[in-house]
């Protein structure tokens, strides 16, 4: 890899990292002009998580799955749930060790895996960053990669909802208790009370801030059945039907092949509105950000931001995490033959745990009956962690110039 490759491949990321800044920065907008207010945002949210993603799962995992190519997958869903087990030990044992706050550990262990990598990946198209990697044909690179990150993303979203709460320390009033849970994938949602605490005491009600129910008598069976109830899905299901529409050739034909029968029509409306998740889903940030932005002012204190804590999960996540993920790909890719011979889905792996911490943290604070000051405490976090996102090209001229050097150690 030529100095002049590295520079490219560092402005490349660099541009790409700006383009997802700026994409949260007009969502921001969006809020402080009133076009899109709380409601409209988790509404958007939604229409995003429920129909945009599912449509992009079902194209790119489609189109990229055959019966010579579905091995490919299986190292991504093992290394998903590998790095996640390592960024939880690490988050774990600082957490301990350093005395930090409960909302470190998931901020270490939880980074933005859907949207984010997605908005680079269009920017990487662009500025051609890929092109050493790409094998001949950019497009196509891209479109494998998208669908190796979304396949990432699932199994990471389904791990924040299984052990995002457990990580957080959640509390309840009584140990025979534990909080219920709605999932609704962007978010996690809890029930507020509809009058102040003085007016629920006075009315002789008590409206609890998170619905509760008694915790059942076989608690294993309980958390198995939860884990495997976050697949049950519409980003899983788009996801399983893409793998079923792609391994059976016919179906593969006319869904995939641009002569196939219903590739022009219903294969290109699904593609359309799957491009629409990643700048809807970032633009949502935005909103959420100048939301929040907006408590803090209402709110008398809205807590300091611990110096410490911050540097230390932003120099894990944007530096100490690809430090353990880039070697460790590097030395699958070229010393064995557990990896295929993808050098896109090398730089993939490689990525898939850097990156600022997932939006959904603020959630997790909430069902976790964090107060009010902690809570904007790690929104102010947040907001500093996307801004420094584009730390993010170090990680990715890291990644790609390992894929180079694995690709000629294999070649």
């Amino acid at each position: 890899m030529t100095d002049s490759s590295i520079l490219t491949a560092f402005v490349g990321s660099l541009e790409a990292a700006a383009s997802v800044l700026l994409t949260v920065c007009y969502g921001t907008l969006a809020g402080y002009l009133g076009l899109v207010n709380d409601k409209s945002a988790v509404n958007l949210s939604k229409l995003a998580v429920k129909l945009f993603m599912p449509c992009l799962l079902f194209v790119n995992v489609g189109s990229g799955v055959s019966t010579e190519t579905i091995l490919k997958y299986t190292p991504i869903i093992i290394w998903s749930f590998g790095y996640n087990i390592i960024s939880i030990i690490l988050g774990t044992i600082a957490t301990k060790v350093f005395k930090l706050p409960p909302w470190i550990t998931p901020a270490i262990t939880f980074n933005n895996s859907t949207s984010l990598p997605l908005l680079l990946l269009q920017s990487f198209a662009a500025s051609g960053a890929l092109t050493s990697i790409s094998g001949g044909d950019l497009s196509d690179a891209i479109s494998r990669a998208e669908s190796y990150f979304l396949i990432n993303a699932a199994v990471s979203n389904t791990l924040t909802f299984s052990l995002g709460p457990t990580l957080l320390h959640v509390r309840t009033d009584n140990d025979d208790d534990e909080p219920i849970i709605e999932r609704e994938h962007s978010d996690l949602v809890y029930i507020e009370p509809l009058e102040s605490e003085n007016d629920a005491q006075e009315s002789g009600e008590n409206v609890p801030l998170i619905a509760k129910r008694p915790k059942p008598r076989s608690s294993w069976t309980h958390s198995i059945l939860y884990f495997l109830h976050q697949f049950w899905n519409a980003p899983f299901l788009g996801a399983c039907l893409g793998v079923f529409v792609g391994l059976v050739p016919p179906l593969h034909h006319h869904f995939f092949d641009k002569d196939g029968v219903f590739f022009a029509w219903l294969t290109v409306s699904l593609r359309n509105v799957g491009n629409l998740f990643a700048s809807t889903q970032v633009i949502v940030v935005g909103v959420k950000l100048h939301s929040t932005y907006l408590k803090m002012r209402e709110g008398q204190d809205s807590g300091s931001i611990p110096i410490a804590s911050t540097v230390f999960v932003l120099l894990a996540r944007f530096i100490v995490i690809p430090a353990i993920s880039i070697p460790i790909i590097y030395a699958l890719a070229a010393k064995t033959q557990l990896l295929s011979d993808d050098p896109i889905l090398w730089f993939c792996l490689m990525m898939m745990p850097v990156g600022p911490t997932a939006l959904r943290l603020t959630a997790l604070a909430d069902v976790s009956k964090a107060d009010e000051q902690e809570k904007m405490v790690v929104a102010k976090f947040l907001a500093i962690s996307y801004f420094v996102t584009p730390l993010i090209a170090l990680a990715a001229v890291a990644s790609l110039k390992a894929s180079e050097t694995a690709q000629a150690h294999v070649g």
